[in-house]
């Protein structure tokens, strides 16, 4: 082939690539100007991996409220520097001595930050009480003088982001991160009220012991909207708001996820044939009694993506953080953002509108730019962490979109994290899934129209650029 017709082809295929950059960025702008959308910040950043550019976008160097699509950044981060087949290890010891089938002692659980004990999100996982009785049962321990003690040492409380919002703390979805976190760190409120206004039967189910429930709810003949919140000062939830005629059994956060578990574990026990005295007794560190190992970090990030778990994604900004040298006991999420921000600097991401502070996207004040989304989800496409890469942890489209991109085949070929909130509403992913070409971060905050007209408006675009 000829120079000139080499040079040719080249010109006609820049052409070409420049057309469609300019269909994609039309596209661009006719959601940037949809119904809604006036007042909005419509953040938007369409990027080319191989070119390793921003094709099209709309204000996407501007820093806007991320929601949950923050957890791609903490999955990113976490996956980078503990790994792919990182797993927290969960140890419990027998503090004291063994004589005959007596512990003269503690059996003493450390809490390791994992945040899949006894979750019923993670299926096929061993059962972490099931193997503390066999444990102990295979020494032939039948009866413990001490009692069962839980070692909180790991990281110091508030158990939640100073971020968070306070109305957001005692619901399910806003629970709190514990060195030792226990059936995702919530509970069942139950109760019942009567046709005369008779609040009675208040109670935790299972039974949390310590955690006060506390009743500042009204009486009404028409609508229930009870409202929780969170008491300070004596771990308790408050229940709030009018509630009518009925029983109630509500899910909410628990704030004491070690006594559900410490709990849980001597119920267990005492059902095996163990006896627990709970008598006092000097406490000496023993010997290991068994490690238990959560998943692997692939396998939590796939949950915590798929799911949008707040907890678990909080985990994991807190394990990277008492694993940095700069920890020393304080400032525990932020020595976890910066280490977050050092691995995004190893990829050339510029990081100044990254506005992180925590690792779910809780907190409103959590802010960044599409194009670093965009960015960052391009630098690491073909990165793998234990034979995965990130596009194959994160979920398909699916329904999790408007109605309109469902009914095409990209349902299943643009693999994406959603993140929403009030007048918050993001996606960011790939495309196409199998072999990603193109990143994309779609960023509104404060529209006008509908939630669901808004996701129309994404679809829209994201089928007027990636659709055939």
């Amino acid at each position: 082939m000829s120079r000139l017709r080499i040079t040719i082809l080249l010109l006609l295929a820049t052409a070409l690539i420049a057309r469609a950059d300019e269909r994609t960025q039309q596209a661009v702008d006719r959601y940037a100007a949809a119904n809604g959308m006036a007042c909005a910040a419509a953040g938007v950043a369409i990027y080319d991996i191989e070119a390793d550019t921003l094709i099209a976008g709309n204000i996407p160097r501007q820093a806007i409220t991320t929601a949950s699509t923050m957890k791609t950044i903490i999955s990113i981060a976490a996956l980078e520097l503990l790994g792919g087949d990182f797993r927290f290890n969960t140890e419990v010891y027998i503090d004291g001595s063994v004589q005959g089938d007596t512990l003269h002692g503690n059996l003493r659980v450390v809490g390791a930050g994992d945040p899949t004990l006894g979750s019923r999100h993670i299926k096929g996982q061993p059962d972490f009480i099931k193997e503390i009785t066999a444990a102990l049962k295979e020494k032939n321990i039948r009866c413990i003088s001490g009692d069962i003690i839980t070692d909180l040492s790991l990281y110091p409380t508030p158990a939640y982001s100073i971020h968070w919002d306070v109305g957001d703390l005692a619901w399910d979805y806003g629970t709190g991160v514990h060195p030792l976190n226990w059936a995702d760190n919530v509970a069942n409120v139950a109760f019942r009220v009567d046709k005369w206004g008779r609040f009675s039967n208040f109670r935790f189910i299972p039974d949390v012991p310590g955690v006060e429930i506390i009743n500042q709810m009204r009486f009404s003949t028409g609508v229930s909207d009870v409202d929780y919140g969170l008491e300070y000062g004596t771990p308790g939830i408050v229940l709030m708001g009018p509630a009518k005629p009925g029983s109630y059994n509500l899910r909410c956060a628990n704030p004491a996820p070690a006594a559900l578990f410490a709990d849980s574990l001597r119920h267990s026990l005492t059902r095996a044939g163990v006896r627990i005295l709970r008598q006092e007794v000097e406490a000496n560190r023993g010997t290991r009694l068994i490690t238990h190992q959560s998943p692997e970090l692939t396998d939590i990030v796939s949950s915590l993506l798929d799911r949008s778990d707040n907890m678990f994604a909080h985990a994991l900004l807190r394990a990277i953080a008492v694993r940095d040298p700069a920890w020393q006991g304080r400032n525990l999420d932020p020595t976890g953002v910066a280490a977050v921000k050092k691995v995004l600097k190893k990829y050339n991401i510029d990081t100044s509108a990254l506005f992180m502070r925590d690792g779910s996207g809780l907190a409103r004040i959590n802010r960044t730019s599409p194009l670093l989304l965009a960015q960052t989800l391009a630098r690491v496409a073909a990165k793998q962490y234990n034979g995965k890469t990130l596009v194959q942890l994160m979920p398909e489209a699916g329904k999790r979109v408007g109605t309109l991109l469902p009914a095409t085949a990209l349902s299943k070929q643009i693999h994406l994290k959603s993140g929403s909130m009030s007048d918050v509403q993001c996606f960011v992913g790939y495309y196409p899934a199998d072999k990603p070409r193109y990143t994309f971060a779609l960023l509104a905050n404060n529209y006008t129209c509908s939630r669901a007209e808004l996701k129309n408006h994404m679809d829209r675009l994201l089928i007027a650029i990636f659709g055939k």
